[in-house]
C-alpha cells in the first residue's frame, strides 16, 4: 500500500486463500460426519443379519470428494468475485468501501463517526501474515443490519491487510484533523473559560432543536424528481446518506454552506427548498 492519503485501494490476494483454508477444513468435518453416517448404515445391516452392499463405500468416499470439490469451488467463485469487487478509499472527510458478491455495496463513513478502529487477526490470518481492519462508528445502521442477518460485523470491515498500522494510522490522522484540530482564533474567543463555552454549545444545541420544528424541506421531492439515490445526492453534496435522511426527514437544519450547494445542486433557490412555517 502506497503511503500516501486520499487514494484508493484494495486487498490482498491472501484473502482468497484465507477463505479457501477455510472451507477445506469445513470439508474435512462434513466429510467426516459423512463418513460416520457410512459406518453407521454398515452397522445397521449388519445387525440385521445382511450383508453390505459392495458399492456402499464408494458411493460414501464419492459424497466426501464430492463435497468437498463443491465446497471448494463455490468458495473460489464467490470469494473470488468478493475479493475482484472489494475497494476502499480515503479521501478528506469520508472513508469510502465498496464490496460485494452478486450485489454490490457502497459504505461512506465520515471521520466525525468514527469512533475506534480494531484490528482482528485470526489462526488462518496468523498463517498468512493478514490482519482484518474493523471501524466502528456511531450509530452505524449497516451494524445493526448485519446483526439482523445473524453476522455481526462493523460498519467499516477491510479485510486482507497486510500492514493495518498504515491504515490506522492514516485514518487517526484525518479523524484528529476534523474532530480535534481547533483554529487558535476559535479556541482563544470561545474556549478560555470552560463554563461560557459549555453554556454557548448548550444554548446553540438548543436554538437548532427548535429551529427544525421550524423548517419544511423539499430535498426529497427534488431528489426524486431527479432520479436520484440518497447515496448518490449524498455524493454529489460532500456529506454522508444519514445527512440525507436526516435532511429529507426535516430532522437537521443544515448549515448555510451545505443549503447553498443543495441550491446549486438542483439550480433552484434556497426558498424554493426550504422555508420556515
Amino acid at each position: 500500500m502506497e503511503k500516501k492519503e486520499h487514494s484508493r485501494f484494495g486487498i490482498e490476494p491472501s484473502y482468497l486463500t484465507s477463505q479457501m483454508i477455510g472451507s477445506f477444513f469445513a470439508s474435512i468435518f462434513v466429510g467426516l460426519g459423512i463418513y460416520g453416517v457410512g459406518w453407521l448404515i454398515v452397522f445397521i445391516i449388519l445387525d440385521d443379519g445382511g450383508t453390505p452392499p459392495i458399492v456402499l463405500w464408494p458411493i460414501i468416499w464419492g459424497l466426501i470428494f464430492g463435497f468437498a470439490l463443491i465446497l471448494l469451488t463455490m468458495t473460489f467463485i464467490f470469494e473470488g468475485m468478493y475479493y475482484r469487487n472489494f475497494s476502499y478509499e480515503i479521501s478528506e472527510k469520508f472513508i469510502t468501501i465498496r464490496y460485494g458478491r452478486l450485489t454490490r455495496t457502497k459504505t461512506t463513513i465520515p471521520f466525525s463517526r468514527i469512533q475506534n478502529i480494531a484490528i482482528h487477526q485470526n489462526i488462518r490470518d496468523r498463517w498468512l501474515n493478514i490482519y482484518t481492519v474493523k471501524i466502528e462508528t456511531a450509530g452505524s445502521s449497516a451494524a445493526m443490519s448485519s446483526s439482523q442477518k445473524g453476522v455481526v460485523r462493523p460498519e467499516g470491515y477491510i479485510p486482507a491487510i497486510r500492514d493495518p498500522k498504515e491504515l490506522e494510522g492514516m485514518i487517526n490522522r484525518l479523524v484528529h484533523r476534523y474532530t480535534q484540530d481547533i483554529p487558535k482564533t476559535v479556541q482563544d474567543k470561545v474556549f478560555m473559560d470552560s463554563n461560557v463555552a459549555f453554556d454557548e454549545f448548550i444554548a446553540y444545541f438548543i436554538a437548532k432543536m427548535r429551529e427544525k420544528d421550524q423548517l419544511n424541506t423539499k430535498v426529497k421531492i427534488l431528489r426524486e424528481n431527479t432520479g436520484w439515490s440518497q447515496e448518490q445526492l449524498a455524493e454529489k453534496l460532500g456529506v454522508s446518506r444519514t445527512t440525507v435522511e436526516y435532511l429529507e426527514a426535516g430532522e437537521y437544519v443544515p448549515s448555510l454552506t451545505l443549503a447553498l450547494r443543495i441550491s446549486h445542486i438542483f439550480n433552484v433557490s434556497i426558498e424554493d427548498i426550504f422555508e420556515l412555517e
